[in-house]
Formats: structure tokens, sequence, C-alpha cells
């Protein structure tokens, strides 16, 4: 009987370290606790060991990602399946630079609608911002321009370029803040709130500069100052963050950081929007931007070149390196890269949350997906110190989930 017993006990000792075995040479079977069931979670479950200690902690890193696979059919025509990792368009996080995308479609939408009555009027067409208050700014010449003046041309290619905030801020005068919000409603993009300027202290975002579009010395459309009084709310959730941040005195306040009046933008909108860019006749027409064929094709150009390509301006590649707006795949380096894989995108950093949405093609394995995630990388709860994870937890999860996407695309069957 005795020898029964051991006998079984060492049957279930080898079955235990079989199992382990078995589980560290298949990693493809958990993530973060869960089974693998979908093609996400299993190319994220073939690289555990890079994604299992931050997707194991959606309360620290409140970690959202949506892939797209996209497969064409006997006519070239895209068909698209898509999965969600932890993505809720209820719960807030802040999309920094994200908004800027929104404001470059409707501002070249805005462009073609005014067309109608201002024939003359394009996205080239020079403008000069006037100043009626002591915190508006006079702006009438831009030296990286192609004439020296600014242009919604030259503010929608410096955004995707390089996400200039300026450029962002020309856009909001251009628009207004009604506007903004009013026309994403009507286009379905519920889960969106543009209600702020970047680097502005002290402004007042219920003011429109005035804006005149001119030709030569030939005024071509004027647009005078705007008030808007109306209070846009975010519907989001979990907009108190954090344990304590940084005032504008610079005094440490132990409370959760409020960004409930903060610009809102969900995932699950930022990628619909990216969508009705590279893939509109994939999107319901009450969605997509009156965009005209030469305006995607400018958008999809600037989305996808890196820094150095940029024909206006001309960027420094030592901060402007390649990666420098390309989060993922080559986010966490400084290296030139061939452009053989292509990422038209846009991204967003800033208050320690990073996103990145895109549509990734490799020419050589022809492969083409979309992508969007976004990571909170603030260990230590404090916000407003300019003291976040970027480069050590940021930067690098979204360049390997990158790299884990495509390489789980070049192997998949098609």
């Amino acid at each position: 009987m005795r020898r029964t017993y051991k006998m079984l006990a060492m049957n279930y000792l080898r079955l235990l370290i079989a199992l382990a075995l078995f589980s560290a040479c298949h990693p493809t079977l958990k993530i973060a606790g869960k089974k693998a069931t979908n093609p996400l979670e299993k190319a994220l479950a073939a690289h555990a060991t890079d994604f299992d200690s931050i997707l194991s902690r959606p309360d620290v890193y409140e970690v959202q990602i949506i892939y797209t696979q996209i497969n064409r059919d006997v006519n070239n025509q895209p068909h698209f399946k898509t999965w969600h990792w932890n993505a809720d368009s209820s719960r807030y996080f802040y999309p920094a630079s994200m908004v800027k995308m929104p404001l470059a479609l409707l501002a070249l939408e805005k462009i073609n609608n005014l067309q109608k009555q201002f024939p003359r009027l394009n996205r080239e067409t020079p403008y000069m911002l006037d100043s009626l208050r002591p915190f508006q700014q006079r702006y009438v010449k831009d030296p990286g321009a192609p004439n020296g003046k600014p242009s919604i041309a030259h503010d929608v290619r410096q955004i995707f370029a390089v996400s200039d905030n300026l450029a962002y801020n020309h856009l909001f005068e251009f628009l207004g803040r009604d506007y903004i919000n009013q026309t994403l409603r009507e286009k379905g993009y519920l889960n969106t709130g543009i209600v702020h300027r970047f680097n502005y202290p002290g402004r007042d975002n219920r003011y429109s500069s005035p804006i005149t579009f001119y030709e030569s010395s030939t005024g071509i459309y004027q647009q005078g100052e705007r008030f808007e009084e109306k209070v846009w709310q975010n519907p989001q959730q979990h907009t108190q963050k954090g344990k304590g941040f940084y005032n504008s005195a610079d005094s440490l306040i132990l409370l959760p950081f409020d960004m409930s009046k903060k610009n809102w933008f969900a995932l699950s909108d930022m990628d619909r929007m990216l969508k009705a860019v590279l893939f509109p006749e994939a999107i319901p027409a009450q969605q997509r931007f009156n965009l005209s064929t030469d305006d995607y094709q400018f958008l999809r150009h600037y989305m996808g070149i890196f820094p150095r390509e940029c024909d206006y301006p001309k960027y420094d590649t030592t901060e402007y390196y390649d990666g420098y707006v390309k989060f993922f795949l080559f986010g966490d380096g400084k290296e030139p890269r061939d452009g053989t894989v292509r990422v038209y995108n846009k991204v967003g950093f800033a208050y320690g949350t990073a996103t990145d949405v895109a549509y990734i093609t490799d020419e050589k394995n022809n492969v083409e997906f979309m992508l969007s995630a976004t990571i909170l990388c603030n260990s230590d709860g404090i916000f407003n110190d300019d003291r976040y994870d970027y480069d050590m937890v940021g930067f690098p999860f979204l360049a390997k989930l990158g790299r884990a996407m495509l390489e789980y695309e070049i192997k998949r069957k098609k």
C-alpha cells in the first residue's frame, strides 16, 4: 500500500513538472492569467515575458488595445475583423496630442465647405491671426512654411510630421470649440471632446481669435472673433487620477488629479477616425469627413513619413529621429529606418499617458493591419511633476507591441 502511494506521489510530481515545462515552452496558452482565445491574445501571449507584468496590472497601467486584421478579396477590397484588449470607451485616459487628428480633419473639411461660397479658398491659402485681447497672439509669418506664411495645409503637415502644438492651436482658432464638438457629435464620435488649447496658461478657451485668409494683398475670407459660452461635459468615468499632483504654484497636493475639464477622446473613436481617413469606404458616410481625393493623399503622405522626409519645414534628425512620432515598432530607438515598414499614424503623450493609433504596412511581406493602444506610465502616481516612465515603460511597451503584432501578421495565413 505504501509503495502504491509512493508511486502515485511520484507520478503526480512528474505530472506537475511536465505541466510546468509545457507551460514554459508554450507561452501562448495564457497571458495575464487569461487563456488566449483570439489572435490578439495569442500574439501577446507569444511574447508574454514582454507583456505579462504590464497587462496583469490594468489598475496601474490602464492599457487598452484594439487590433484589426485586414484581408483583401479577389477584387482587392479590404475586409476588417477587430479584437480588443481591455478597451473601454467609458474609461478616461488623457489623449494628449491625439486630439490634433480630429482638428486636422475638421479644418480640411471646413475649407472644402467654405469653397462653395469662396472658390479661391483652399488649404494652401495663407492666413493671419489677429490679437484683440492680452492672451491672444498675432500670427502672420511662419519661416518654415513654403512661402513663409501660415496656411491650413502647413498646420496639418506639422501636426502629423512631428505633432506640433502651435499648429494645433492655430486650427483651434480657425474652428472654435463649439464647431469642433458639435460637428464631431453629428458624425457619431460621441466619446470625443476637445475643449482647450495646449501650452497657453491663462488662456480663455471660450474665445477664438479673428482670422483672415488672403491672396497677395486681397482678402478672400474673414472670420471675426467668437465667444462660445457652452460648457462641454466629459461623459467618461475615472477622471480622477493618481494620488497627487503639483499645482500652478509648484506645490504638491496629495489628492487625485482631476482631469474632468481636460480634452477627452476614446480609443475606439480614435481607431474609427483613422479608418475614416485610410479606408473611408469602410466607414458609414455620416462618420466620414468631406475631403477631396487630393486631401486623402495629402493626409496619408504626412501620416506615413518620417520627420526627415518632410519637405516643409526641414527637421533636425538629432531631435526628430525616425521613431519620434512612431511609437509602434520604432519608439524605443533612434536609429534610421529603411522605410520598408510604414506606420501611418498619430501619437500623443502627456501626463504619463502614451498613445498610438496606426495603420501599419510591410511592403516586403505583403502585410497590413491596424493597431491602436494606450498605456499610463506614472509609477509614483504623481502628476504634473515631469517624472513619467515613458522611456522605461511606455515607449518600449508600444514598440514591442507593434513588433509582436507585425510578427503575428507575417506568420498568419491570409
